[in-house]
């Protein structure tokens, strides 16, 4: 009889275990999470301590076509593709170029925005940039946030400069405020939000014609879903509504 009740109570116990397992696994699935580097304006940034902006509204979007929860991990831009590789994200969601290197790292959706990058400067600096070529400058310290197509161009185009690499842009813009730096290598969307926030104007504009795209781990089984919900939200007329929330029109 003692031998009975421990095999039955086994068999329990090892069918609660797979209950308990199982309802975690289903829960894991049920959440898509996204890496994002905040100080993005108006992709990604924090507003009154609330993560908020395009990128994360068009991820909310894609998240409730797919039935699923949506968790944000702000970090650094530059740990983005290490956490995704590690599985520590499913999706990056941060105004991410698509680029040949990181092509080799992750799989992009297709391209939902278009931008190229501006030359920022503090306001009454005196500073004045009629081409690209000015930039290449020795006596200029440019900064840029690590790892992006910003601190790529100036690498490639002005390695005369002195350059000032930074986390995320916000620590960027407020060396530039504080005259630690002459001018800011950006995204040209954002250089125009910084413009209007703070006191900051765009000194050049530089044609780069970049593509964002979501990144997710070469191989995910969620590329499909939200590369299709992705395409899905981009036809549809709430397309229209978050580029005139974030960009008035586009």
């Amino acid at each position: 009889m003692k031998k009975r009740l421990v095999f039955v109570l086994g068999i329990l116990l090892l069918a609660a275990g797979l209950v308990w397992s199982g309802g975690a696994g289903e829960k894991e699935k049920e959440v898509i999470l996204v890496g994002t580097s905040a100080g993005f304006r108006p992709f990604e940034y924090k507003e009154f301590g609330t993560l908020t902006g395009f990128d994360i509204d068009l991820m909310n979007e894609i998240g409730a076509k797919l039935g699923k929860e949506v968790e944000f991990k702000d970090m650094d831009f530059d740990a983005l593709l290490e956490a995704l590789n590690a599985g520590t994200v499913d999706v990056i969601a941060s105004g991410m170029t698509i680029y040949d290197e990181r092509k080799e790292r992750a799989d992009f959706t297709v391209p939902y925005f278009t931008a190229n990058q501006a030359a920022l400067v503090k306001k009454g600096s005196g500073i004045v940039l009629s081409s690209v070529e000015d930039l290449n400058n020795a006596k200029f310290k440019i900064g840029v946030q690590n790892d992006t197509t910003g601190a790529f161009w100036v690498e490639d185009n002005a390695p005369d400069v002195t350059l000032q690499k930074y986390g995320k842009y916000i620590e960027c813009i407020q060396d530039l405020e504080n005259g630690n730096i002459d001018i800011i290598v950006v995204d040209q969307p954002v250089a125009e939000a910084f413009a209007v926030n703070r006191p900051v104007v765009i000194a050049l504009p530089i044609i780069t014609n970049e593509q964002y795209g979501l990144a997710l781990q070469k191989g995910s089984s969620l590329y499909e879903p939200v590369n299709n919900a992705l395409k899905e939200l981009m036809a549809s007329p709430k397309w229209d509504e978050l580029l005139d929330k974030y960009f008035g029109a586009k």
